[in-house]
């Protein structure tokens, strides 16, 4: 029988005999490492991985109960053997508590340890064959996860009246069977510059951004809108939760409808609830103008003249409208004098835009980096673009933009980058477990953490992990 083993004992030489032992009656048995101390025998043992962990109780600085606590969660694969010279009840129950295999006391037997370590390698065999079919079912559920959202959809806009189709798509997701839809589209073409195309490529970059941050179901494209099943009781998350994904990049020209929140028997109304929302809010989108307008309240001087740069129409109204966003940036008559001069020689009045205000808090910009700060100290919270522009002073929107401008990246992508950086080397050190280390950056969803992780790294955390060990 083949396989690989630490020891852990303070005495040397147990140690020796132990080892001495497997070699002679266990040749094919690796011993990948030992440790005189129960610290020494977690930090080795989450590094090796071995397939069994034969522990004394009692060694300096960290008993062996302790350090099998420690490394049930982070190398949950090694079956562990508790080795003592003291035969007390407690300690066995509690030992049998943390998944024991066996508990020996000394002077062992050779027959009884030899057996007890077979038995052992043939546990650990099973339990990492029933670990590798799990991985493979979750692989197989990412993996056709989208065709069962649609087909959850499907069921759903179809007239599922008695919601049974509905359940069994949604218990295979792991959703819940009453909530609500969104409707995705394209604002009005009078509202953006270029009008959206609702395609497949848009439907995974939304399904990507969506599942980062709520559980839901995304479908493919229908008569140019993307609908989306959420599961949950609360519409106001929900609305909250797609205006966030919306001001991200990439989604430009996009808004959404949310409707109400019904049972599975009501899908169709459910469903017709969100376009007539979506409908609404293609009549209400705010146009460049406004959105320009906000800019120089704001005191961003390039994000004004860059939308007023944008405006479309006669000079008389690009002129009234830089007029306004200079008097809104400056508060000072002789720089709408100065725009009405630029813009009638036919010249950009690209001076003008500049903010009036030397307070160094005042601007947009200023703004955006306390917002990156608070981010850097709290990015275990759980943060939202609405919290922080609230914190700041800027609407939703613009501190978006300025986030972006300033980091390349949208809030959420930017969050996730601080997060999984930390993440990475709380992993990396050993001293926590996936779960663990996944609450501590602001993951308390471990599925939710493994895809955002996974997104970033190309690899989960527990492949994270066991490379960082080896290479450690």
């Amino acid at each position: 029988m083949s396989g690989r083993i630490f020891l852990a004992d303070d005495e040397r030489p147990v140690l020796d005999g132990v080892a001495a032992a497997i070699r002679k009656r266990l040749p094919d048995v690796v011993i990948c490492g030992t440790a005189t101390n129960g610290r020494d025998a977690v930090d080795a043992a989450v590094r090796e991985r071995p397939d069994v962990i034969l522990m004394d109780v009692r060694m300096p600085g960290m008993s062996g109960l302790e350090a099998l606590r420690e490394l049930r969660a982070s190398v949950p694969e090694s079956v562990p053997i508790l080795l003592t010279a003291y035969e007390r009840f407690d300690v066995a129950k509690e030992a049998f508590g943390l998944g024991v295999f066996e508990y020996l006391v000394k002077p062992v037997d050779q027959d009884l340890l030899v057996q007890a370590i077979s038995g052992a390698l043939t546990a650990a065999a099973a339990r990492r064959a029933e670990a590798a079919r799990a991985r493979d079912a979750i692989e197989a559920l990412e993996a056709n996860r989208p065709l069962l959202e649609e087909g959850l959809l499907y069921a759903a806009l179809s007239g599922d009246n008695q919601g049974r189709r509905i359940g069994s798509f949604a218990a295979a997701l792991g959703l819940g069977t009453t909530g609500c839809f969104a409707a995705f589209g394209p604002a009005p073409a009078e509202a953006c510059e270029i009008r959206a195309v609702i395609d497949s490529e848009l439907e995974e970059r939304l399904r990507s951004a969506l599942v980062y941050r709520i559980d839901c179901a995304v479908g493919a494209p229908v008569c140019d809108i993307v609908p989306v099943y959420f599961p949950g009781p609360d519409r106001h998350e929900i609305v909250n939760t797609a205006a966030a994904v919306l001001t991200e990049p990439g989604f430009s020209g996009i808004i959404a409808g949310v409707g109400q929140v019904l049972p599975p028997e009501q899908t169709r109304e459910a469903w017709a609830s969100a376009l007539a929302d979506l409908q609404s809010m293609q009549s209400a989108t705010p146009s460049t103008l406004a959105a320009g307008l906000e800019a120089a309240l704001y005191g961003d001087g390039p994000a004004a003249l860059a939308l007023w740069t944008a405006l479309e129409g006669d000079q008389a109204l690009r002129a009234a409208a830089a007029g306004a966003m200079v008097w809104a940036l400056r508060k000072d008559p002789a720089a709408v004098l100065e725009v009405a001069i630029e813009m009638s020689a036919g010249r950009t009045p690209q001076g003008a835009f500049v903010s009036g205000n030397s307070s160094s808090g005042y601007g947009a910009r200023a703004r955006a980096l306390e917002a990156l700060r608070y981010v850097e100290g709290h990015y275990a919270d759980a943060l939202s673009l609405e919290e922080l522009a609230d914190r700041v002073g800027l609407s939703v929107a613009h501190l978006s933009r300025v986030l972006s401008a300033e980091t390349g990246k949208s809030f959420t992508e930017h969050l996730m980058s601080i997060r999984i950086g930390h993440a990475k080397a709380a992993l990396a050190s050993g001293r926590l477990s996936v779960k663990e280390v996944g609450a501590a950056v602001g993951y308390l969803d471990p599925n939710y953490f493994s895809r955002a992780f996974k997104r970033e790294t190309g690899q989960t955390p527990s492949e994270f992990a066991r490379t960082a060990g080896k290479e450690g």
